[in-house]
């Protein structure tokens, strides 16, 4: 069997290291091979000395995340440093390996400059065509996922998000909150998001997961990012296009802006690739 693929960009911060271990975490979870890369940005470092200077820092930050998946048994397919524009190679990469997951560390949204999850994460997020974790946390918490909540309008990459939730929160023993947000509160907006969540919380239930839902009425990314507060989630799985049909390439769609300004990790599902993963036996 083909092991899935997960790309780990490094770049020595608190972030990355956090990102480091749950991707290992995660590619236990899913038997799947990391790997880690660095990318030297060509558009600051230009001569040759601080090419190499650069070079040098990122080949052992690269080699200590080898390291440290070896060291719990994950496979490495590439451990490389790479130079250019950082969100073009990591896109690059992603696609030269076929990778299923792309991890990224991102700051958090609890400081003033720390409200967005930076340039390079928001390009990764639109060009990369698989899935993106994001992932916000401290690096001393080894409780990893413990409530998971799944933002639902009932689209295709929505479809997708619930079932992988649902295999999240069944391999990491988390509830699993389902969301839907209703523009008013006619009795038809009311009736097909209680279709939605109750698809959602079936999934759930399948899988022997303590499974909640809720219903709230106002501007979808605002609600879901008052419902994550709410639920105390650690772990939001979203799609990446929703039913409005926002280009993926607007910035100001809900997975967007839930992705940018979120306190806690965020993975963003797309469709194109969901059944590459979800589908993995425990």
């Amino acid at each position: 069997m083909v092991k899935f693929q997960f790309l780990l960009p490094v770049d020595g911060s608190d972030y990355s290291e956090v990102a480091i271990k749950h991707a290992i975490r995660m590619a236990e979870m899913y038997n799947a091979e990391i790997s880690p890369i660095y990318v030297v940005d060509s558009r600051i470092y230009k001569d040759e000395e601080s090419v190499k200077e650069q070079t040098a820092i990122g080949q052992s930050l690269v080699d200590a995340a080898r390291d440290q998946c070896k060291n719990h048994g994950i496979g490495v397919l590439e451990a490389k440093v790479l130079t250019g524009s950082p969100h073009n190679e990591i896109v690059r990469a992603q696609k030269d390996i076929d990778v299923s997951l792309i991890i990224l560390g991102a700051c958090g949204a609890d400081r003033i400059e720390d409200e967005t999850i930076g340039s390079t994460a928001e390009r990764v997020l639109r060009g990369a065509r698989c899935h993106v974790l994001l992932v916000r946390d401290r690096l001393e918490n080894d409780d990893f996922y413990k409530n998971i909540l799944i933002p639902s309008d009932g689209s295709l990459d929505a479809e997708y998000a619930a079932t992988f939730a649902a295999s999240i929160a069944h391999r990491y023993h988390a509830n699993l909150t389902v969301c839907s947000m209703i523009r008013t509160g006619s009795k038809k907006d009311l009736a097909e998001a209680e279709q939605i969540t109750g698809d959602a919380v079936s999934l759930g239930k399948a899988k022997e997961v303590e499974t909640d839902s809720l219903i709230w009425e106002g501007k979808p990314a605002v609600e879901v990012l008052k419902a994550i507060d709410t639920t105390k989630t650690d772990l939001t799985v979203i799609g990446y296009t929703g039913k409005g049909r926002v280009s993926r390439w607007i910035l100001g769609s809900v997975s967007e802006r839930v992705a940018r300004t979120a306190p806690c990790s965020v993975f963003v599902v797309k469709s194109v690739r969901a059944e590459r993963v979800y589908s993995v036996s425990r």
